[in-house]
């Protein structure tokens, strides 16, 4: 078979020569390896419905089936012959690879015992290939040739490929001695609910292993663990007992900087396809997705949460007690509100507890008023939650975006509004609006029988936020209520928390008859049950976002041309230069550049609203960071115009 997989273009030499760490293990004469095996014989079930009919290694990843990966970068590499050892649906692999790969020879050795026995049992039908050194891999990893090319340079001993443990992965895991040769390896039966990943590294089940480790230790214990019928284990188990006794040292070839994925399901699948696209194609799939950015490892500067808590005390908690949380329903609404009442100082009969303030939104923009105003450049879920025709907006002007609230007052009087929407501190502007402001607009609002609903969700970043909140308002104005989203204050935006608060019994009521009878789950539950103990600890953590936040609001000032809004919640609302390319291209350059995703505002509705970017604070590093890169682009930028 002659393919060639373009998208992985083979590693010039002089790059790999580039890496003086490698260089050190360069010997200056050594017999090439020339022979691999790959083992493919198992069904694969996890990939679901392809392995129906398909072997799993032929699962394709951007339209490159894993074993043609493979093959590929072995071709390349100078690998003169590949043994395969098939099984399962071993047809669909005969059809696509046939006898020779571009040159290379394919053997192929068939397992009939594949659904009964482990890859130790695989590994011993090719065990007549393993007199000279081998590479050994499994069919199921999808890696860039960059590996191979380093593996091969360390010559005249046996060589695992690791990586750093990350938080999906699974499987086995390794631990280093000072000298970087492999100590111990801990299949996943060892690794318990209290393991500690972040000392270990994940093998990347890819191994370069000389003739002498095969001859003296690998081989005849593989005959021994067949032998005695012990066809359920895996190869590894060999490699472990050798090294940890100090009979054999292997080396670690830490691959962190290298593209790499074990593929065991669709979710492994789609991953490997996002780390393998280019900067540009993976920033086309994020710009599109609304959250689950963990899984991408960017610096994400656009959605905006704490950093600092929740603290480490309350993540043990939910930890030690999961099970419990998994199989029990959580409460219902009253003991919800009764728990928030408590945390916020409310009476439980003012509240109602929302999964997420979102869930709440939707109640109140699409369901229970005619007509809703709200001005922008806001937060567009209220907009986005109305029916068609019952919302109005309220343009800010520029440059100030100041709140004007007596035009404000007139203009929902104008539209016949019901409910009008005030978000303070605004998103994307990070600017408040006075108390005395929105209590005169209570006033006027009330007079036109419209609801003042104040969404306080920043308003724990802003200084004086006792002065600024409007909850100790609300039993003198029976049109306010107060709208809260939890997640961004107490860092915990995938367990979704929020809450609705007036003194206004009937709304509330209202509210609340339309929501499920359990429409929070058990882990935000226990959650907000724990913040009882560490109101403090809260306090402090937004103090830290406060200077982490001012810090990066100086330093974005200073960059020429820049005009930053000095923000009160946890993010910069900033106008890029007039001459600079806009916030868009910047966007994509920060994120094809430097792996830093921001907010542009061109789906904002404000004046030339490309122009302007909305940047979430992080730690005070990646903050440095992000402003570094800003820098960096617009004053190469500006020196070319």
């Amino acid at each position: 078979m002659q393919i060639r997989c373009t998208c992985f273009p083979p590693q010039k030499e002089e790059h790999i020569r580039k890496n003086d760490k490698f260089n050190s293990w360069k010997t200056t004469q050594f017999t090439p390896v020339r022979k691999a095996i790959i083992l493919a014989a198992g069904i694969g079930s996890r990939m679901g419905s392809f392995t129906e009919h398909s072997s799993k290694c032929l699962a394709p990843v951007n339209g490159v089936p894993i074993l043609v990966n493979t093959l590929v970068n072995l071709c390349e590499s100078g690998i003169e012959e590949t043994v395969i050892v098939v099984g399962y649906l071993k047809e669909k692999i005969y059809d696509m690879v046939g006898s020779s790969f571009n040159g290379m020879r394919i053997t192929y050795i068939e397992s009939d015992r594949y659904a009964t026995t482990n890859n130790i049992y695989s590994l011993w039908l090719a065990r007549e290939h393993m007199t000279e050194d081998i590479l050994l891999l499994e069919a199921d990893v999808f890696f860039e040739r960059l590996l191979l090319d380093r593996m091969l340079l360390y010559g005249s001993c046996s060589v695992a490929a690791v990586a750093r443990h990350q938080p999906w992965m699974s499987g086995t895991v390794v631990n280093l001695d000072d000298d970087e040769n492999i100590a111990e390896l801990i299949d996943g039966r060892r690794q318990g609910p209290d393991f500690d990943y972040s000392k270990v590294l994940k093998t990347i089940n890819i191994y370069l292993l000389q003739h002498d480790f095969l001859r003296e230790q690998f081989v005849p214990r593989l005959e021994a663990f067949v032998g005695a019928g012990d066809v359920n284990q895996y190869y590894e188990t060999i490699i472990h007992d050798t090294v940890s006794t100090k009979q054999y040292a292997m080396k670690a070839l830490v691959c962190d900087d290298i593209k790499w994925n074990e593929i065991d399901d669709e979710n492994d699948r789609l991953a490997t396809e996002y780390m393998f696209l280019s900067p540009d194609e993976r920033y086309e799939i994020v710009s599109h997705e609304h959250g689950g950015y963990w899984r991408y490892g960017f610096a994400d500067h656009l959605y905006l949460y704490n950093l600092y808590f929740p603290p480490g005390e309350v993540l043990s908690y939910m930890k030690n007690n999961v099970y419990d949380l998994l199989q029990n329903y959580p409460a219902g609404q009253d003991d919800l509100a009764s728990v928030m009442g408590l945390l916020i100082n409310q009476p439980a009969q003012r509240i109602v507890v929302g999964n997420g303030a979102s869930e709440i939104i939707k109640i109140l923009s699409g369901r229970l008023f005619n007509k809703l105003i709200i001005p922008v450049p806001s937060f567009n879920e209220y907009v986005n939650a109305a029916p068609e025709g019952k919302v109005a907006t309220f343009a800010l002007d520029a440059p100030s975006f100041e709140l004007d609230v007596d035009e404000f007052a007139a203009e929902a009087f104008r539209c016949n509004a019901d409910m009008a929407v005030v978000v303070t501190p605004n998103n994307p502007t990070s600017l408040i609006v006075s108390k005395h402001d929105l209590l005169r607009l209570a006033e006027k609002l009330a007079r036109q029988n419209c609801m003042l609903l104040v969404d306080e969700s920043f308003i724990d970043f802003a200084e004086d936020k006792d002065l600024l909140t409007m909850e100790n308002e609300l039993s003198r104005h029976d049109n306010l209520a107060i709208i809260k989203s939890m997640s961004k204050a107490y860092g915990i935006c995938g367990l979704r928390l929020g809450y609705l608060l007036s003194a206004n019994k009937p709304f509330v009521r209202a509210v609340n008859r339309e929501l499920p009878i359990w429409n929070v789950n058990g882990f935000a539950e226990a959650f907000l049950r724990q913040l009882l103990r560490y109101r403090g600890e809260f306090k402090e953590s937004c103090r830290k976002v406060q200077n982490d936040r001012d810090n990066l609001y100086r330093n974005l000032s200073s960059i020429p041309g820049m005009i930053t809004y000095k923000p009160e919640a946890n993010f910069v609302f900033c106008r890029l230069p007039d001459n600079s390319m806009s916030g868009p291209e910047i966007t994509r350059r920060l994120f094809t550049k430097y792996d830093i995703f921001v907010k542009h505002c061109a789906g904002k509705m404000l004046p030339e609203a490309d122009r302007y970017l909305r940047i979430a604070s992080r730690t005070g590093i990646e903050n440095y960071r992000v402003v570094n890169a800003m820098r960096s682009i617009l004053v190469r930028e500006m020196a070319v115009i």
